[in-house]
């Protein structure tokens, strides 16, 4: 076996403990080996892999010595340099590497840099080690410069000057480029390191990139970084997109990603768990040291959050991350019950109305005994499925009757009127709960104009906070049955909750990363059969006094 492969093998033997995400990854290339559209050359992941037996370390004890690529790293090369389209371009355009720090990240980046502007063949090859300032886009330039200078080969072909390297025979060079440099308009980067994305304030710089790769063929977006505290910055973004590509919710065929870092529920104090977000424990994480950095952590509260962030690449913010996706798919029951069943039942609405160029959610609840039933409907304008600018597919999903369209750009007032007026026919709807800011939506007024039982439900804590719990119980007891519905799965992967200072939570649609209407709705829906089961509890004890 090839290192790449040996890493493959080590980590599914569990030889190498390895997070969820990585373990994904791994699956991820395994399985791609299985289809017909894509193609892998194991000659070529090599050329790429091989290409840093020319690298020669310029620092510490190793200074001279070849470098040797880490398993983790050359399983992420694999996978940039090996998968291939039919037509013969590169599958990965984008690359989202996440790990702790001293795990070799400006080395390993440096050197993709010189390979993808010496030896991808590309002719005229613009590479770029971008920043949000240049110091901090200079450290993987001069990185690069002082392999350049340290290896016999490489010096060969290439010209190291201050603020760049140069290649006469290819016509390419290597710089640093900062955020708030002038030379972002007209790039034409073949490659572009982005270093420590979590520190990125805006995507200015990222768009810049992104829109001037435009005219290469196999360009490649190198992201690598550490965690971060912000959770509102574009690179946590980034970060759960690439994690619903992996599990599968979303669909970007041209994203590479792997993130190195702990298991929900996994002891960060206990030392055999900061392999899985250090990868290169024991090579250039020295062992000892993080173990200071973590007696040091114990015995100074305010270093906690730094080590958990830096050392074990540990996002932290005051945000509370909400329901695991294996808890959330153990409450799919639907091999049991058929929605059909439920046709003509009691059951309460809640009904969150987005703006007119987004997702409107509408949910159900039923109530079947221990079980309760969660029926969600979902509307998008047409030219929202066209664009799929979510990267989830709203195509599949409408296709299977997940979602529903409605013609143009904008929602459709009367269709989604229509569409709402004949579920509720279909169903013995109790009362369906509206925020009161949008009591004046022009579907709101059909809805009463047809005498729909509408109530407010307003937005704030203390409204949102017992049905927010209440959700919660019900998936983590599998007392709720959302039939596996797709849209919501992703819904809930987006929900970051808030708190205040009396401890109400409630799901926060400004800190989550993505769409979560569907959750909104099926709060409310749940906010309002709590508040017909407490009418009726109350009626029941006044019978007896």
């Amino acid at each position: 076996m090839n290192i790449a492969e040996q890493y493959i093998q080590d980590v599914i033997s569990g030889k190498i403990p390895a997070c969820e995400y990585v373990k994904l990854a791994i699956n991820r290339h395994l399985a791609d080996l299985k289809r017909n559209d894509l193609m892998f050359s194991e000659e070529k992941a090599m050329h790429a892999i091989n290409f840093f037996s020319f690298l020669r370390h310029f620092k510490g004890l190793k200074a001279g010595e070849r470098f040797e690529l880490s398993p983790w790293q050359a399983f992420v090369i694999y996978n940039l340099f090996g998968w291939y389209r039919k037509d013969g371009r590169r599958r990965y355009n984008y690359a989202y590497i996440e790990v702790a720090k001293k795990n070799g990240k400006s080395t390993f980046a440096a050197g993709i840099g010189l390979y993808m502007m010496l030896a991808d063949g590309e002719i005229g090859a613009e590479v770029y080690s971008a920043a949000t300032n240049y110091k901090q886009a200079s450290i993987v330039f001069d990185t690069a410069r002082n392999l350049v200078k340290k290896s016999e080969f490489l010096s060969k072909y290439l010209t190291v000057y201050r603020y760049n390297i140069h290649s006469e025979d290819m016509i390419s060079k290597f710089e640093a480029l900062s955020s708030d440099s002038d030379r972002q308009d007209g790039l034409n980067p073949h490659c572009a390191i982005i270093d420590e994305y979590h520190a990125h304030k805006t995507d200015e710089l990222i768009n810049n990139v992104k829109s001037g790769i435009v005219g290469r063929r196999n360009p490649l977006v190198f992201i690598i970084t550490t965690a971060g505290f912000n959770k509102e910055r574009p690179c946590y973004y980034e970060r759960k997109v690439c994690i619903d590509i992996l599990r599968g919710i979303k669909e970007q065929d041209n994203k590479f990603a792997i993130i190195y870092t702990l298991d929900e529920g996994d002891d960060w104090m206990e030392p055999s768990n900061w392999i899985k977000a250090n990868p290169n424990l024991g090579i250039s994480v020295d062992v000892e040291k993080i173990m200071e950095e973590y007696k040091s952590a114990k015995n100074n509260e305010r270093e906690i959050v730094n080590f958990k962030t830096k050392n074990l690449n540990i996002w932290t913010s005051s945000s509370i991350a909400w329901i695991k996706d294996e808890d959330w798919v153990r409450c799919d029951k639907s091999p049991q019950y058929d929605p059909k069943s439920l046709l003509g039942k009691k059951c309460y609405g809640g009904l969150d109305l987005a703006s007119h160029v987004d997702i409107t959610a509408l949910a159900l609840l039923f109530q079947d005994g221990e079980i309760n039933h969660l029926l969600c409907f979902f509307w998008v304008p047409e030219e929202k499925v066209i664009e799929r600018g979510d990267y989830v597919d709203y195509q599949y999903w409408a296709a299977k009757n997940y979602i529903r369209k409605t013609k143009g750009k904008v929602i459709d007032i009367d269709a989604l009127s229509h569409d709402i007026l004949e579920i509720c026919k279909l169903y013995d709807v109790q009362s369906i709960a509206i925020d009161p800011a949008k009591a004046y939506h022009g579907v709101v007024q059909n809805l009463v104009k047809n005498e729909i039982k509408l109530s407010h439900f307003r937005q704030g804590f203390i409204s949102m906070d017992a049905p927010t719990k209440e959700f919660e119980k019900m998936i983590l007891g599998e007392q709720i049955n959302h039939f596996g519905n797709p849209v919501l799965r992703w819904m809930c992967s987006n929900v970051e909750l808030s708190q205040d200072p009396a401890g109400n939570i409630k799901v926060n649609k400004s800190k989550s990363i993505d769409k979560v209407d569907g959750i909104v709705a099926s709060i409310m829906a749940i906010g309002e059969w709590m508040t017909f089961r407490s009418v009726e509890e109350d009626k029941f004890e006044i019978k007896f006094l």
